[in-house]
């Protein structure tokens, strides 16, 4: 199939697996609210809870039951200081809603469960007698092991050019233990990009740039109970790798990494590739590593990509027409890092730009709007490469909002489409056996704006995603039956 076919295939065809998709939408009239943040937390117990956190009022909480009928609205009594950090973690029967605030440094901890009944619980946090990690003026990371909160302070040690990363996991029966290992970082060449646990191993990416300006992509799996560190390193020479990362994968313990390469700015002609690798779980290469040259061709402006026989998903990538433009990769939100805070120097939060390749192109260029969605071999060779132009009067297919995420064992990206100018739909992409791309359409109401940046899977079976109009918000619901 060339790629004008696929074009059309995308865009105007009948899709085969439509019969296959159910759509059903929230009952009861909630009236879309003013200046905010929405957050979605899908089967709390078997309820949904949309959470409206305004930071001058009120937090408003909308709990649907699983047949998305309107259970109940309360208002939570959850104060925000003017400057502050939040996170939230799901629990399998509850969540926690988590407050840092800066000067003076305090952690504020709140549970809350189905009903939406709220809990204050920052003594946890705040004991005295834990001064070792909790007067730390860095955000803690907070993670989900065994229905039970475990939480990570890092800490930066100049003397050592070392980060003390402090583990505390927390017990039903509020017991706690606490571990505390090292990895090199050095602030004055380091750039700290991804931390995460996984089987009591802590896991670290950062970038490093050398006197000499050469680069290098470092990725750190430390075992928490002896401190045992292996390292794998790679080196760009001059190249910057943008915005890395890394995903794990459960069933055989190994690692995905990929990152954006970008030649240093006042280097001509040169333009941006992909880096990926794939290590086991001792951090040899699986595959040699691969480097996808020029990804943002013919005015590419979202570049999609997917390995079909990697249930790890799909990887997107930005190309950055302005300098002061930035965008955030949804599927990711939980990449984001706290900060580390250098002994008598000021917080320094960290919160890496997600999903976004800092490179700015001449000006003389058009500014790009093509969508690309490519499928790659195990080798990460291109497999199948096609375009969506979008050089009419609309977007076609629009490259900026979406998600991607992985159910049933298959990899999919949900794209907003327009069927004519205005009117707007739902597009869901995923490789098919014979190494082509499948779709299909959601005739959702195309009056609807959906925040795609904060869809949910439940259970592997569907997709929970908020809505909003100029009058009403509330959530879809999509069934996967195939």
């Amino acid at each position: 199939m060339n790629k004008k076919t696929f074009i059309s295939f995308i865009l105007i065809s009948i899709c085969l697996n439509i019969s296959a998709q159910k759509i059903q939408y929230s009952r009861g009239f909630i009236q879309t609210p003013g200046a905010g943040e929405l957050q979605l937390l899908a089967n709390i117990n078997g309820y949904h809870h949309l959470l409206y956190i305004n930071y001058s009022n009120e937090t408003v909480l909308y709990i649907f039951d699983e047949q998305l009928q309107l259970h109940a609205t309360r208002k939570l009594k959850i104060r925000f200081p003017e400057k502050c950090n939040i996170r939230l973690l799901q629990l399998n029967d509850r969540y926690l809603f988590y407050i840092h605030t800066f000067q003076p440094s305090y952690h504020q901890l709140f549970s809350i469960n189905e009903e939406g009944i709220s809990e204050d619980i920052s003594y946890i946090l705040n004991n005295p007698a834990d001064s070792l990690w909790n007067k730390s003026k860095a955000t803690f990371q907070l993670f989900n092991k065994d229905n039970n909160l475990l939480l990570i302070a890092h800490t930066y040690h100049k003397q050592l050019k070392k980060i003390r990363s402090t583990i505390v996991q927390f017990e039903t029966d509020n017991s706690k233990s606490t571990k505390q290992v090292l990895f090199p970082f050095d602030m004055n060449y380091d750039d700290l990009k991804e931390t995460n646990l996984q089987n009591n191993q802590l896991l670290v990416l950062k970038t490093s740039k050398e006197e000499d300006d050469m680069n290098t992509l470092s990725f750190y799996k430390i075992d928490i109970n002896s401190g045992v560190l292996i390292e794998k390193q790679f080196e760009s020479g001059k190249y910057l790798y943008v915005n890395p990362k890394f995903r794990y994968n459960t069933i055989d313990s190994s690692f995905f990494i990929y990152s954006m390469l970008r030649a240093p700015f006042g280097y001509q002609g040169s333009k941006p590739s992909m880096f990926m690798a794939s290590l086991n779980s001792t951090l040899n290469e699986l595959v040699p590593v691969k480097t996808l040259p020029d990804v943002f061709r013919n005015n590419t402006a979202t570049a999609f990509m997917v390995e079909k026989t990697n249930t790890m998903g799909w990887i997107s990538s930005f190309y950055i027409a302005q300098k002061n433009y930035s965008s955030r990769n949804p599927a990711d939100r939980s990449s984001v890092l706290p900060g580390f805070i250098p002994p008598g120097g000021e917080f320094i939060p960290y919160v890496p730009e997600i999903g976004t390749n800092a490179f700015n192109y001449n000006n003389n260029d058009l500014r790009p709007t093509a969508v690309r969605m490519t499928l790659l071999n195990k080798y990460f060779e291109r497999r199948k490469d096609s375009l969506v132009k979008n050089d009419g009067n609309y977007y076609k297919i629009h490259p900026w909002t979406y998600a991607h995420f992985t159910m049933q064992n298959r990899a999919y990206l949900l794209l907003i489409e327009e069927i004519v100018a205005k009117k707007k739909g739902l597009l869901l992409v995923y490789p098919s056996e014979n190494d082509d791309f499948e779709t299909i359409s959601l005739r959702v109401q195309s009056n609807y704006s959906f925040l795609l940046q904060h869809l949910q899977v439940v259970e592997n079976k569907y997709i929970v995603v908020p809505y909003i109009n100029k009058k009403e918000m509330g959530l879809l619901k999509v069934n996967f039956t195939n």
